[in-house]
């Protein structure tokens, strides 16, 4: 088995960067689905107490990435592809359902914020733009894409927050099929392949933004599931 995901860690948030090296190492491969995993053993390879794993784990369960199949038992969920679609689709009716209620119940001041985040990320996304028109596609931005998403990734949080609904909140974390830290490094993967693509989703969060300032909740809740969609299935792919 591939070691490298799993090597020793940093001594700083150990709860949290033991979700995150889990997460990613489950992703990687380097822990199967269907593999049978203890605490002890992860927190050996992970060169920390049994504490921040516990808590990790605690968290992946949650999240249906681990199963407890006894009191000391835990594995690799494995999820069919069938199953992981499904798991796709209900993040993008509750993303969508939360955009509706947004355009219902956003206030005057939340909706300025989106405004103001959406600005900032336009003059992000316009020094990109100018420094591949100077420098070529080998123009290094990762950088400047990495605040895009991180914008963007708020930008969402904020439209769920508008809805003021903690249960509905709760429900679309727990249905989420990536976390932000996931996405964001799938995202840096296939943005080069794949430009205009992603130039076009970036221009889906003004409409959606439009859609919110005109409370209109039809298009609203439209827009948000075409574009929470294909995004959805784009990171599925790959």
């Amino acid at each position: 088995m591939s070691t490298g995901a799993l090597g020793p860690m940093e001594t700083t948030s150990l709860a949290d960067q033991a979700y995150q090296r889990l997460r990613f190492a489950i992703r990687e491969g380097a822990l199967r689905p269907g593999e049978k995993i203890t605490e002890r053993d992860l927190a050996a390879r992970l060169g920390v107490s049994a504490t921040p794993i516990r808590e990790a784990l605690r968290q992946l369960v949650h999240e249906k990435v681990v199963e407890r199949v006894g009191p000391r038992s835990l594995r690799i969920a494995d999820h069919s592809a069938a199953a992981r679609s499904e798991i796709v689709e209900a993040e993008v009716r509750l993303s969508a359902l939360m955009a509706r209620l947004a355009a219902r119940n956003a206030t005057a001041e939340q909706l300025t914020g989106l405004v103001s985040l959406l600005t900032q990320t336009d003059l992000i996304v316009a020094g990109i733009e100018k420094a591949v028109a100077e420098q070529g596609p080998e123009a290094d931005v990762a950088d400047q894409l990495t605040a895009v998403f991180r914008k963007l990734r708020l930008f969402h949080h904020q439209v769920e927050a508008c809805v003021a609904n903690p249960v509905l909140e709760g429900l679309l974390t727990q249905a989420r099929a990536f976390s932000d830290e996931e996405r964001l490094d799938l995202t840096m993967k296939i943005v080069p392949s794949r430009g205009e693509a992603f130039r076009a989703r970036y221009r889906e969060h003004r409409e959606l933004l439009d859609a919110l300032l005109e409370r209109d909740e039809d298009l609203a809740e439209e827009l948000a599931a075409r574009h929470h969609r294909a995004a959805l299935v784009q990171l599925s792919s790959t």
